[in-house]
């Protein structure tokens, strides 16, 4: 099949993506310069670097990061490689340190990135420390709400209007607490065998949960749990810039914050009520109830999710080929919950999403299972209508996946446009199949 339209639809009634998008390498290509290049990206939060001198290795977009908090309390973001021959020069994935050496001949800098130790420095002249090309380089930054991204060109948008009406539903999650949102130690590391476009619409798709997941939802029943909780109502967003949401509710699952369900131990039923008081002297019942009885799958193009459901979770995923991805996922709470609290939040995100939960094994093979259907030729399109008839919307549309779409193409066309590409440029197409 040559050259296909990459989307086509009618804007009324249906919306179908090109199967080759998921297996073509010269798309693969494009992605990596002019999304994962040119997009602001999650790299890590603000509570992870408490203390001055406080280090972070990242891999952000394909490429390794040093996040430092500096002595006076500087965020830094700097390329992780040696400006002497390119080596890795911070070899830990996190700790505190005042500088940072080059294991193949020994450059050290310090936690600005700036050059201040030249073994032989008689060699390179008297000027060379004070050369910021010798520096390590500097690595466009940005934070809202402790969150910290990065941009790898100088940004066509300051961050809080990339972020647009996704930075509301980011107040909303940290509206539980009057207390710091914190990323909990350690995290979740795996790669799926598929393209990372799968992920980002998996992320904001709540019509596979009782057919993947059937698995949990009876979990839940045999807990106590109300089977009628699972036929859940809501609503999914499109949001300016690729960005949407899924807001839906009652959570069968229970919330941390403020909703108790026999997932959790009888003795939290009385502070989680405690917190829902609280919440509605604050903000009025109506506030109270969307911050703490409502699941929220929250997506930030391209490849950020934030899920405040059963647990707070922050996910990234960035793909290593056309047809591999690498994911984390960081398990999220606030700053004044008890021991008790943590372990119990911590317990229902990896009954979940933990390589042994009841969610992640799941997506994973159904997601490998789509990439190996399309094989090298991407034959066929992928369905994406769901809920584009007039007064049928719900939770469980597509029109999140559909908003996806519409900035992938946005970004992969457009740019291809400029280049002249004689080949089919992956825009919107308006023709019947």
């Amino acid at each position: 099949m040559a050259d296909p339209q990459i989307i086509v639809t009618d804007q009324a009634n249906f919306f179908r993506v090109h199967r080759s998008a998921y297996v073509l390498q010269d798309i693969y290509r494009s992605e990596l310069e002019n999304i994962f290049d040119r997009c602001w990206l999650y790299a890590g939060h603000v509570s992870e670097l408490r203390a001055p001198g406080d280090f972070l290795r990242r891999n952000v977009g394909g490429r390794n990061l040093i996040l430092t908090k500096t002595t006076f309390g500087e965020l830094n973001v700097l390329l992780n490689a040696c400006a002497h021959r390119g080596t890795i020069v911070c070899q830990e994935a996190r700790g505190n340190a005042q500088s940072f050496s080059c294991p193949y001949h020994g450059w050290t800098y310090d936690l600005n990135g700036r050059l201040v130790g030249l073994p032989g420095g008689s060699a390179y002249g008297r000027e060379a420390r004070n050369d910021s090309n010798l520096s390590l380089n500097p690595i466009h930054h940005s934070t809202y709400r402790g969150l910290i991204f990065i941009s790898y060109v100088a940004p066509e948008q300051d961050l809080e209007d990339y972020l647009g009406e996704a930075k509301a539903y980011i107040d909303l999650i940290c509206a539980q607490s009057e207390s710091e949102l914190e990323i909990i130690p350690g995290e979740f590391d795996h790669s799926i065998r598929a393209n990372w476009k799968l992920l980002a619409e998996n992320g904001v798709d709540a019509y596979h949960l009782p057919f993947t997941h059937k698995r949990f939802l009876e979990y839940i029943d045999t807990l106590g749990g109300e089977p009628s909780s699972h036929k859940r109502i809501g609503k999914g967003l499109p949001l300016s810039g690729g960005h949407s949401v899924i807001i839906s509710g009652p959570p069968s699952t229970g919330r941390p914050i403020a909703y108790w369900s026999p997932l959790f131990p009888e003795w939290m039923k009385d502070e989680i009520n405690r917190r829902f008081r609280a919440l509605v002297t604050k903000y009025g019942k109506n506030r109270a109830e969307e911050i703490a009885h409502a699941n929220k799958s929250l997506f930030i193009f391209p490849n950020l999710v934030i899920n405040d459901i059963l647990g707070l979770n922050v996910r990234t995923f960035f793909p290593t080929s056309f047809n591999a991805v690498d994911v984390t996922v960081w398990g999220a709470g606030f700053s004044d919950e008890t021991e008790e609290e943590r372990a119990a939040r911590i317990n229902g995100l990896i009954s979940f999403i933990g390589p042994g939960g009841f969610g992640t094994p799941d997506d994973v093979e159904l997601l490998e299972s789509c990439q190996r259907a399309y094989a090298h030729a991407g034959i066929g399109y992928n369905d994406f209508s769901r809920g584009m008839s007039p007064g049928t919307q719900h939770h469980t549309d597509e029109e999140q996946n559909r908003a996806f779409w519409r900035e992938w193409s946005r970004r992969i066309g457009a740019e291809r446009t400029r280049a002249g590409s004689s080949e089919s440029i992956p825009s919107v197409s308006t023709e019947r199949l």
